[in-house]
Formats: structure tokens, C-alpha cells, sequence
């Protein structure tokens, strides 16, 4: 079990309460929904002896208030103990069983344990940080059946403060939890000499993994984000290089003009950028730069609309899939001999961002059943749009769910046997969801090959042969659906944007292809057609079910993310903390 600590919370810990002899304490804050510890509270009135520290009335108004004011939650009691004593007492084992279970929407209660090393203090251990002679051990206590279970954490340091002074930042102030469209984020603060326009840097849970947002009069400044060098060098780097392209630009207003033959690397990219989609000038908008897709499923189905996406403007995609690339997988899927072994995230990111240097792709090595659902949940709720192309019907379940109720647009192809015909199925708020539209159809398909061979016990289909045309003209089609659906906007003015017009107005979100002559309906539906061969395709409208947990009547639909965040109020706050004993 992990938690994220910011290097500044950590460096208030040991100067505030490690500082100081035993006993001292003080309130723990975050952003909701995780694990993620962003704020100290010190509890200045609080009663403590060398033994015994009690959570002062003062303290539970001060975090009830923060509460009301903001989006940071309450996340625990961080409190020190005598230097012998680094682990929870019997006492706080008790308080902490009784604070969930007044509080069970905490879902875990985080207790840090404050001692002060002394000659002969063993090395710390994999949930103990060691700073100028304190060691700060980190536990929570969680809920289990019938009883409380108290763990140690593995402490994970987010290096906030250590990356801005690295950058040369200046100015810079104490993180506050910001929640930007459902997103939670750490604002702090801080100016750059280069960048005069910057005022504050906004940093994930992810950070340093991820890039942060540097927020500015106008624009967000865009950072390139290098994850192969070391955690603390990134933001200098990025910073750096932002600065540079800042002095370019202002040097072109100037009337700089290069040397004749000398191109840099930078010059290169956005040249290349540049030109990238000047032939699909007037049938995609410029916008799509700000658009964000998230494709699960790398493989010759995802792969292939990743490679669209990028190749038609999107600037910012998301790629989740556990798998590494495979020699079975050259022969269909966009990857090339010298991707064998390395994960498919990581060979289709270096792809795409070769064919467009100015993408951003994150990279999620994981299983969709194995990605922490709010984790995931945070990530569709910041994309413009899913593309789900997982093998895994249950995979294929969640996304669904979980985008469905994020009002996120999403787009399921699939291929069906030997690849010999497909779907693909669109869902948006009001239409029918991914569930209701397969089981419609699987109803009326139960005696034909739309029903894949799975894998028992896993649900995963057994892998088919198929002709890569075969597979691309399916993917071809999903692509299509995928951009017309980033282009839903009023203000965006491309001719694809009126490609759906037609089938959304009639509720057809299902659509089935044959590749081969007389697959399945066409050839019934299409038999006295003339000019029919192959290559065909039918649209069809899906009903949503009244009882569906996910498209179904409001009073049906089930919340995807079991016990969201709560805020806690002050009356429940003062039962968090025991009255006559240490929390």
C-alpha cells in the first residue's frame, strides 16, 4: 500500500513536529479520492504530555473550515512518540478502529508515527523516511471484516519543492488542492525569470511521471517532458527548453531568420508539425490540437487508431495495455522488429511521437481490471473521448461504465471471427450504453459467429486469424466515428463534423461490417442487391434498457466507483478523534 507526500509536508513534518520533543501532532490534508498527503495542519492548542498527545477542539474546527473553503480532505493524524517507539501504540490501534468506524467513508485513516533516531537505530525499513535525524514511519489503518487492520504505507516523496528550486523558481508558495473539471491538482505558487507570464505551476498525483501544467496569462505554457531523465531534472529541463522556444519566438516577431541550411532539432519538429496536416486542411479542425483520446488496447485494432489519431491532429493521447510487443504481433499491428519485447505503450508513444513531435502520449502499462478505477476515472474524466479496443469483455464492461458516467464520448470496435465481418458502437450521454447495445445484438445474432471463442476462466478472446486489411477496415471505420465525435462542438467548423448527423438524429450507434461475400445479415438483408460483394455495412439504432446500472432510468444507474469522496463535517470530525485519548 503506497502514499504520495509532497517534499514540502514531508519538510514540515520533521521541522514542525520533529523539531520538538514527543509528544506534538497535527492534521493531515489532501486532494480527495487518494492516498495523496498535500498540506499539514500543526495542532497548536493541542494537550500532550511526553506520553500522550489529544487532539485540541481548535484543530477539528480549523480542518472542518479548510473543508467548507476548499477541495483539500482530511486524510489523517500524523503525531510524534518517543524515540523507542516508531509503530502505532495499542491505544492509537483503538482510535483508529473507532474513527473508521464513525467515518467509514475514509476508507483508510493515514497515521504517521514522528521519532527522533538516536546512535543505533536500525536503517529505515521500506515504509520509514529518514530525514536530518527523524524518521517519520508511515501506517493507516483500514476497515476490514469484522475488525481493523493497521499496515504500514510505502511512502512515495512527490519532489514539488525540490523540482521548482532545480528550475529556478521564484516566489514560491504552499500547495493548494485545486479540483479543475473533476481533476484534482496541486497549485503552487511560482514565477520564471524566462517565462515572466507564469504564476503558478499545477502538479498532478502522478507528478513527476507526468508533466505539470505551468499556468500563465493566456495560454498554458506546453512542456516537453523527457521521462528518461532523473525525477528531480525534469521540470529544469522542461522549463529550460520552454524558455528557449519562448526566445525563439519572440527573436521570429523580431525578424530573426535563420542561416541558410541550418535546421535545428526543434525546427525540424515543428516544421514537421507544421506541414502534418496540411492536406486535411477544411475535413479536421485545427482544435483537435486540444483534444484528448484515451485508447485502451494497443494492438493491431488500437494501435491503428492511435496512429489516425496522431496522424489527424489529436494532441494528446492516453495509451493503456499491459502486454509487450510480440514477433505474432508484427504481422498485423503498426510495430516494427526492434519493438519486440518492450511494452506497446512504450514502442507506439516512440511512433507516434516521431510521426508528430509535438504529441503528448501518456503511457499506462497495465490492464484495464488491473488500473485503480478512480485512477482511471480522473484520466477519462479529463479526455474528449475513449476508444476502447481491449479483448477482454469485462474490460470492455468497466470502460464503459466508467466513461459513460463520466459524459465522456466513446468509441468500441471489434473485430468478429477470423475477422471475417465487425463492429463498431458509439456511446454518448443519452444514447444507449455499450452493455445494452451488445446484448441487443447478441440476442439477435445468438446463432451466428458473432459469439468469439473466449479463454475460460479469463473471458479473453482466444486470439483469430485475420487479414490485416480485413482488421483495418473495421479500425478505419472507428477512427471515423472517433473524429467526428471530437468534433461535436458548435464552434468547431470541419466538414467531418457533420458525419454523424444523420445516424445520431435516428439513434443508430451500432454499426456491423462484412468483409467477406454473404457474411451473417448481408447476405439476406442485401441478396437481391445489385453490385454487392463484400465490404459492406449496416447501422442500426440500440434501445437503452429501463433497468440498466449504466444508461438505464436515473434512479437505476450505479455509481462505477464504490464509496466516492465525502467531505466530513465538523460534528463527524470530532468523533474522528477520540475525546480522552490519542488518536
Amino acid at each position: 500500500m503506497r502514499v504520495r507526500v509532497t517534499d514540502q509536508v514531508l519538510a514540515a513534518i520533521v521541522a514542525r513536529i520533529g523539531g520538538v520533543e514527543p509528544e506534538a501532532g497535527g492534521a493531515l490534508l489532501g486532494p480527495p479520492g487518494g492516498d495523496v498527503v498535500s498540506g499539514l495542519v500543526l495542532d497548536e492548542e493541542a494537550s500532550v504530555t511526553e506520553v500522550r498527545y489529544r487532539t485540541s477542539d481548535w484543530l477539528i474546527d480549523r480542518m472542518a473550515a479548510l473543508q467548507r473553503a476548499g477541495s483539500a480532505r482530511f486524510k489523517g493524524i500524523v503525531h510524534s512518540h518517543p524515540a523507542a517507539l516508531p509503530e502505532p501504540s495499542a491505544q492509537d490501534r483503538r482510535e483508529y478502529g473507532r474513527s473508521l468506524s464513525i467515518n467509514p467513508h475514509l476508507g483508510r485513516f493515514v497515521a504517521p508515527i514522528v521519532t527522533h533516531e538516536f546512535p543505533g537505530t536500525p536503517s529505515p525499513a521500506a515504509h520509514q523516511l529518514s530525514v536530518a535525524g527523524v524518521r517519520v514511519s508511515w501506517f493507516c489503518a483500514v476497515a476490514g471484516t469484522g475488525r481493523v487492520e493497521v499496515v504500514p504505507m510505502h511512502p512515495i516523496v512527490l519532489p514539488i519543492a525540490a523540482s521548482l528550486e532545480r528550475a529556478g523558481a521564484r516566489g514560491v508558495g504552499e500547495a493548494e488542492v485545486l479540483t479543475v473539471e473533476g481533476v484534482p491538482l496541486l497549485a503552487v505558487p511560482a514565477e520564471f525569470e524566462g517565462l515572466p507570464s507564469v504564476r503558478a505551476v499545477m502538479f498532478g498525483v502522478d507528478y513527476p511521471a507526468v508533466p505539470p501544467v505551468l499556468v500563465a496569462h493566456g495560454s498554458p505554457v506546453a512542456l516537453v517532458w523527457d521521462p528518461a531523465l532523473r525525477p528531480g531534472e525534469r521540470l529544469a529541463s522542461a522549463v529550460a527548453a520552454a524558455t528557449r522556444m519562448r526566445g525563439r519566438s519572440s527573436a521570429r516577431r523580431a525578424g530573426f531568420r535563420a542561416a541558410p541550411g541550418v535546421l535545428t532539432r526543434w525546427g525540424a519538429g515543428r516544421r514537421t508539425a507544421s506541414g502534418l496536416f496540411a492536406r486535411s486542411a477544411g475535413l479536421l479542425a485545427p482544435e483537435l490540437a486540444e483534444r484528448h483520446a484515451v485508447v485502451a488496447g494497443a494492438g493491431s485494432v488500437g494501435g491503428y487508431v492511435a496512429e489516425c489519431l496522431a496522424r489527424s491532429g489529436v494532441g494528446r493521447l492516453t495509451l493503456v495495455d499491459p502486454e509487450p510487443v510480440a514477433p505474432e504481433n508484427l504481422g498485423r499491428s503498426p510495430y516494427t522488429v526492434g519493438d519486440v519485447g518492450r511494452p506497446k505503450v512504450t514502442a507506439l508513444a516512440r511512433r507516434l511521437t516521431a510521426i508528430n513531435p509535438e504529441i503528448e502520449v501518456e503511457r499506462v502499462r497495465a490492464t484495464v481490471q488491473g488500473t485503480d478505477p478512480k485512477a482511471l476515472a480522473g484520466t477519462l474524466r479529463s479526455a474528449d473521448l475513449l476508444v476502447a479496443a481491449t479483448d477482454d469483455a469485462r474490460a470492455q464492461r468497466r470502460l464503459d461504465h466508467l466513461a459513460y458516467w463520466a459524459g465522456v464520448p466513446a468509441v468500441f470496435p471489434g473485430l468478429y471471427r477470423a475477422a471475417a465481418g465487425g463492429e463498431v458502437i458509439m456511446t454518448y450521454p443519452g444514447s444507449a450504453c455499450w452493455g445494452c447495445a451488445t446484448a441487443g445484438i447478441r440476442e439477435l445474432s445468438a446463432d451466428t459467429a458473432l459469439v468469439q471463442s473466449t479463454d475460460y476462466g479469463t473471458g479473453r478472446l482466444i486470439a483469430e486469424p485475420g487479414l490485416i486489411v480485413d482488421i483495418q477496415y473495421v479500425s478505419a471505420a472507428a477512427t471515423k466515428i472517433a473524429l467526428a465525435l471530437l468534433h461535436t462542438s458548435p464552434e468547431v467548423e470541419a466538414k467531418i463534423a457533420g458525419f454523424l448527423d444523420g445516424p445520431r438524429a435516428a439513434g443508430q450507434t451500432y454499426v456491423a461490417f462484412g468483409t467477406e461475400p454473404g457474411y451473417w445479415l448481408f447476405g439476406h438483408v442485401l441478396r437481391d442487391a445489385p453490385g454487392q460483394h463484400a465490404f459492406q455495412s449496416i447501422w442500426m439504432a440500440v434501445d437503452r434498457q429501463p433497468g440498466c446500472p449504466v444508461c438505464g432510468s436515473e434512479e437505476s444507474r450505479a455509481d462505477p466507483l464504490a464509496g466516492p469522496a465525502q467531505v466530513a463535517s465538523a460534528a463527524r470530525l470530532r468523533q474522528l478523534v477520540a475525546r480522552g485519548g490519542r488518536p
